[in-house]
């Protein structure tokens, strides 16, 4: 069983959608986990995820941090920096803690979401998933996706090539004998990915497919789900129901409604589909 790549781009961009349309922990966390159990489930034989999950520790460290030092709101203080440094300077509060806590958790969310679009999928496959008039925007993200993780492939490369030679990191300075050769390597693929682009002919017509994809039934009721669950979202604003979050000027428990959850949840859809794991030349799931 596998799903259709336009019912993956439909089924990421509504949990991109949910995750940030809200700032309640609770949402952004179901909607992260529905996301990481969809990624665990279809991860193809070969593909690690130690790259994103580091990816996720700093984008959640980062949004986390910069509110807990920019944001002074709260009457929790846990701390006080000099007043006159500045932009940092002032009270660190515990409301401002629990809010950056949220953001990165949104971070993690939205980043979960678009995983399987580099993870789960082949290049190609997102450039078939894009609709007509956006065909050059899809060859852009793909190509993109592509440049991503050969990066970081270089980057391990190069790095253990160095050790090997005796090189050993010795602070920031030391790293631009691993940084310098991975950028130029990078500019290198990428002038060798323009060359190949244009001996093909790329932008002299129309890309052709050679097959395409029938949708199945699990494709239809992904892309409803997916949806439905940013519908409840719409209706529950439009509403009035508590769907965000603001923790200032004290600290309280987020809201939760039962309705919404149901719509978090329901993004774990996929998760239920069983992948099949032969895999095709192209090394995705068939």
């Amino acid at each position: 069983m596998s799903l259709a790549p336009r019912a993956w781009l439909v089924w990421s961009l509504a949990a991109v959608t949910v995750a940030l349309s809200t700032d309640n922990p609770v949402y952004r966390g179901l909607v992260a986990l529905a996301a990481l159990n969809v990624l665990l489930i279809w991860l193809p034989p070969g593909r690690r995820l130690r790259p994103l999950v580091v990816a996720l520790l700093i984008a959640a460290g980062i949004g986390g941090l910069i509110n807990v030092l920019a944001g002074h709101a709260g009457v929790d203080v846990i701390a006080r920096l000099p007043a006159d440094w500045p932009l940092v300077g002032g009270a660190l509060t515990l409301e401002s803690l629990a809010f950056g806590g949220a953001i990165g958790l949104g971070l993690v969310a939205a980043l979960l979401a678009v995983a399987p679009l580099s993870l789960v999928l082949e290049p190609h496959d997102v450039v078939d998933a894009m609709p007509g008039p956006l065909e050059r925007t899809g060859i852009a993200v793909a190509t993109s996706l592509n440049l991503v993780s050969g990066f970081g492939r270089t980057f391990t490369a190069v790095r253990d090539a160095q050790r090997m030679r005796g090189w050993r990191p010795r602070g920031l300075r030391s790293w631009n004998e691993v940084l310098v050769p991975v950028f130029l390597t990078a500019i290198e693929d990428s002038v060798l990915l323009a060359e190949a682009m244009e001996a093909r002919g790329f932008g002299a017509g129309r890309r052709t497919s050679f097959a395409r994809v029938s949708w199945s039934r699990w494709d239809v009721a992904v892309v409803a789900t997916a949806l439905g669950s940013v519908g409840l979202f719409v209706g529950a604003r439009l509403a009035g129901v508590a769907v965000d979050w603001y923790p200032y000027p004290t600290l309280y428990l987020p809201p939760i409604s039962p309705v919404l959850v149901v719509g978090c949840l329901a993004l774990a859809l996929p998760a239920v589909v069983a992948p099949s794991r032969s895999l095709s030349a192209t090394g995705s799931p068939t």
